[in-house]
């Protein structure tokens, strides 16, 4: 992973800095957000050396120094590495540094107070260790360390009769303390930092399904997500709609290329939320011009009125602003779908798809053209003007109409999600 340019605010350091420096098969490197990275292995080390110090503790009350030396040692150990880490903006070394002073204190306190039974099962805190070794480090240190100690507990096996036997007994309430420790310990971090991940899990997979959403449609979502693929499909009959700016090039000339993505971010915008609304497709948009299907991914018979609609809207809402929209529309069949494997953009194919482009390109400023396949299908819910035969570049002749209004008597049209 590559190191984050780091900024001077010390409140944002820390985190970026971690995340940053978290090797890529770790399972910090899956978490995007730094603060939440910050404060989990925050969580871990101080966490760590306040139950280190408190087991310390018990272990002085219950007679047995030496073990509690090596073991407040270790809290100390923690405290350090996390220090290591504010200051050096380093985590791989400090993170196996600390799994050095683990290790070393493991086995210390397993052989000063006479093996399993006699510790309570104290080496068994490697369960832990190796899990933390998967979150700091990577799978490749987990599993050295996991084989490393799966050899000691079986060394230590076989020694367990002369490491019982060096020594008197413990305190009995000692290694029942150190017991229960060692297994809600275990407990307690396991299920902990894996209820974490699986929401984080969650979290993550939400926001990958709203990524992928606002990419391609639902049902097209769905079946890549499926089969890995997307069939194209032919539709019979759809409408398609093309609005544009009218001297988008003139009119921008010389100004500042950001106040002009701005402003066209603010209309498109807008043209989303209307295309939304009439439960309409947005295929893309290219430059200053705006694309829209009605009628795909799932068929409609009323593809015509809702297409229609959207675009009656987008003047009415072009009217009170800077631009003039030129906007065309067709209707006939389609291919659609997905084509590539990266990058996915759902689009539309056909020739009918080529002729609402030139319904657009040679309409009239502010005014909506329409084809004769689109004219008959909406002829009886809007007011529409004839404009006669046009010359179209590469069409020939074509008879085209105006459309003015919804029809009165119709009502208002509350085109939705098909």
């Amino acid at each position: 992973m590559a190191k984050s340019d780091i900024s001077e605010k010390p409140s944002a350091d820390v985190w970026v800095r971690l995340s940053g420096r978290a090797r890529p098969s770790s399972a910090l490197a899956t978490i995007e957000n730094p603060a939440t990275v910050g404060r989990l292995v925050a969580g871990t080390f101080v966490g760590a050396a306040l139950l280190s110090g408190c087991t310390a503790l018990l272990m002085f009350r219950y007679g047995e120094p030496e073990a509690a030396s090596a073991t407040f040692g270790l809290a100390v150990a923690y405290l350090a590495v996390w220090a290591w880490f504010l200051t050096t903006k380093q985590v791989l070394a400090p993170a196996a540094a600390a799994a050095g002073a683990s290790v070393a204190d493991l086995i210390a306190v397993h052989l000063i107070l006479g093996g399993y039974a006699h510790s309570g099962g104290w080496l068994f805190w490697g369960i832990v260790l190796t899990f933390a070794l998967v979150v700091m480090l990577g799978r490749r240190e987990a599993v050295g360390f996991a084989a490393f100690y799966a050899v000691l507990g079986i060394v230590m096996a076989f020694v367990e009769p002369a490491l019982g036997a060096s020594r008197p007994p413990p305190d009995p309430t000692l290694r029942a303390v150190l017991f229960a420790a060692v297994l809600v310990g275990n407990l307690a971090m396991v299920t902990s930092v894996l209820s974490y991940f699986v929401r984080q899990l969650a979290t993550e997979r939400e926001r990958s399904e709203k990524l992928l959403l606002n990419v391609l449609p639902a049902e097209v979502a769905a079946e890549l997500k499926q089969r890995g693929w997307v069939e194209a499909r032919r539709f019979d009959c759809i409408s398609v709609v093309f609005a544009d700016i009218v001297g988008f090039t003139q009119r921008y000339a010389g100004t500042d290329p950001g106040e002009m993505v701005d402003q066209l971010n603010e209309i498109f915008t807008h043209f989303d939320t209307l295309t939304d609304k009439h439960g309409c497709e947005k295929i893309r948009t290219i430059g200053d011009a705006y694309m829209v299907a009605a009628g795909v991914p799932v068929a409609r018979d009323d593809h015509a009125q809702a297409a229609t609609a959207v675009a009656l809207e987008m003047l009415d809402y072009a009217a009170d602003g800077p631009v003039t929209f030129r906007i065309g529309i067709n209707s006939g069949p389609v291919v659609a779908g997905v084509i590539g494997t990266s990058k996915f953009q759902y689009d539309v194919w056909g020739d009918t798809v080529n002729t609402a482009s030139r319904m657009e390109s040679h309409g009239e400023p502010g005014r909506i053209q329409i084809s004769e396949s689109t004219y008959r299908l909406i002829a009886d819910d809007f007011v529409c003007t004839p404009r006669g035969l046009i010359e179209v570049k590469g069409k020939g002749e074509l008879r085209t109409w105006f459309v003015d209004s919804r029809r009165t008597d119709r009502g208002p049209f509350k085109a939705g999600p098909p």
